[in-house]
C-alpha cells in the first residue's frame, strides 16, 4: 500500500492553531525563535543558528513535499504569524509509518500550540495520508514536548534509543500515535 499525497499541501485546523507550508517571509520567525536555548537543547537545530539555517529549513520544506519525503509545516497563530514547526519525517511506505518531530517559539509555549499541532498532524496524517503509525522519539528531559504529546494521543511502546545530539549521547523513549 502506498501513501495518499495530495497535490498541495493543506492547511490544517485553524484558529487558534493552524498549520500551513512554509513562506519566505517566515525566515525572521524562524531565525528569531531557534535563538532560544531550550529550543536549541531540545530540537534538531544547528547551534549557533544562522539566517542561512532558516533560509535553509524553509526553503527545504517544498523539496521534500515535492519529494514525498516529508512534510514540513509552520505552526502559526490567530493572526498567521509562526510560532513554531511540526515535521513528519523518516517515512517507511511499506510500514505506513513516519516520525514526527516539532518545536514551539518561547514565547507561545504553555499555551497548548504542540498538543494541537500534534493533535492536526496525526489526525491528517491518519485520514488523509493513509498512515498507520505516527512516531515520537522525545528525551526523557523535555518534559513539554512528553506532556503534549502525551495530551495528544500519544501512547507510550517502552521503547528507549539513545542518539547523539550535538555531540552528546541522549535517551528517547518513543511514543506512538
Amino acid at each position: 500500500m502506498n501513501l495518499r499525497w495530495p497535490e498541495s499541501q493543506p492547511v490544517l485546523g485553524g484558529d487558534p492553531v493552524a498549520l500551513r507550508s512554509w513562506r519566505a517571509s517566515d525566515v525572521e520567525a524562524v531565525y528569531a525563535a531557534c535563538q532560544d536555548e531550550t529550543l536549541q537543547n531540545f530540537a534538531s537545530v544547528p547551534s549557533p543558528y544562522t539566517m542561512a539555517d532558516a533560509e535553509e529549513f524553509i526553503a527545504l520544506g517544498a523539496v521534500v513535499w515535492r519529494e514525498h519525503s516529508g512534510v514540513n509545516f509552520a505552526i502559526t497563530d490567530a493572526l498567521d504569524e509562526v510560532i513554531g514547526a511540526i515535521t513528519l519525517q523518516n517515512f517507511v511506505e511499506v510500514e505506513l509509518t513516519c516520525e514526527v518531530a516539532y518545536w514551539v517559539a518561547d514565547f507561545a509555549r504553555g499555551q497548548r500550540v504542540a498538543r494541537r499541532a500534534v493533535e492536526l498532524t496525526a489526525l491528517w496524517g491518519h485520514e488523509e495520508l493513509g498512515l498507520e503509525q505516527l512516531i515520537l522519539k522525545i528525551q526523557r528531559e523535555n518534559t513539554a514536548a512528553l506532556a503534549a504529546a502525551l495530551a495528544a494521543g500519544a501512547r507510550p511502546t517502552g521503547l528507549t534509543v539513545d542518539e547523539e545530539h550535538k555531540g552528546i549521547v541522549r535517551n528517547y523513549s518513543i511514543y506512538e500515535i
